[in-house]
């Protein structure tokens, strides 16, 4: 009995020291354990990595939901064009849909992260979730996705009126969602309510270099080459590509999340500075010590941000 009772004293021991640790961390640090773990998980490509995908020509059409996440009503599955679409209607006619477009360099399909905080929001508000499986390099470029997102977004709007669309993405798919809105507007086709740019890639020759020691994540020479092959034989610098340089009169209200310690911080603060000054309704929410779409990361920053989030959602 005295043994057991030792053990069980040493385990509290070690509990309170992790608990009080962590606590340190958090007030010298001033970001949570939670977050500086995942900032330290994350894998950086390297040029050797990209010298690798750009060889790789798998067919990346098709994606399925992981084991684990369940949305709140049933996904059903369709093709715009070639493209995989998933769709989760709303819970009543009274709630708002958001058309999310997924990040991964314009490379990479939906993570487990993207799945877990779609599923979220549709639970946590009611919305219905569109997420097209965009055409990715190296098979595709922006001119085949480009096309059929504005198809995918005319085809909501059949369905229901842009008063009630949100459209969302982040990194890859904030700079998409973006330059989308720009081709809207540049359209005279309906508008969304609003926009949340989640860490949007909105320059693909642009980054910090400055910034690149403090982000453990993005490598911004590697970025560069990719976005000049998701352009194509587009100009880089063209706002379908890059919307930084596009106009942004007339854009709907929009909330953008980014933390100080990724390379996109700067390219992501003018995108702001240009939006107010064209009087556009936007809300950019600064995250210190945090990285590349930090809202989507499994800690207490990110909960937070999911939260504000599903609340910009509802408005």
């Amino acid at each position: 009995m005295k043994v057991i009772k030792k053990i069980l004293w040493t385990l509290v021991g070690i509990v309170v020291a992790i608990v009080v640790a962590g606590g340190l961390i958090w007030l010298i640090d001033g970001r949570s354990p939670q977050a500086i773990i995942v900032s330290h998980a994350l894998t950086k490509s390297t040029m050797e990595d990209y010298e690798k995908a750009k060889g790789d020509k798998t067919d990346k059409s098709t994606v399925e939901i992981p084991d684990g996440v369940e949305f709140p009503r049933e996904m059903r599955q369709y093709r715009v064009g070639n493209m995989q679409v998933f769709h989760s209607e709303p819970a009543d006619d009274s709630k708002p849909v958001v058309l999310y477009i997924h990040g991964g360099a314009y490379l990479h399909n939906f993570t487990d992260r993207h799945w877990l905080a779609m599923a979220e929001w549709a639970e946590k508000t009611g919305c219905g979730i569109v997420a097209p499986n965009y055409p990715l390099l190296y098979c595709y470029t922006a001119k085949d996705a480009h096309p059929l997102m504005l198809q995918l977004y005319q085809q909501l709007l059949r369905q229901y009126p842009a008063k009630r669309l949100r459209i969302m993405g982040d990194s890859a798919g904030g700079g998409f969602t973006l330059a989308l809105a720009q081709q809207l507007r540049n359209d005279s086709i309906d508008l969304p309510a609003h926009l949340v740019l989640i860490s949007p890639w909105v320059d693909v020759l642009g980054g910090d270099d400055a910034l690149q020691e403090n982000d453990t994540f993005l490598d911004a020479k590697v970025l560069r080459k990719v976005g000049a092959d998701w352009a194509g034989d587009i100009d880089p610098l063209s706002p379908m590509i890059s919307p930084l340089y596009g106009d942004m009169n007339g854009l709907p209200p929009t909330d953008i999340y980014v933390g100080t310690w990724e390379i996109f911080y700067t390219d992501i603060v003018t995108t702001y500075d240009k939006m107010k000054s064209a009087g556009v309704d936007a809300q950019l929410h600064v995250a210190e010590k945090m990285g590349h779409v930090f809202p989507l990361w499994p800690c207490p920053e990110g909960s937070k941000a999911r939260k504000e989030i599903a609340e910009i959602i509802t408005k």
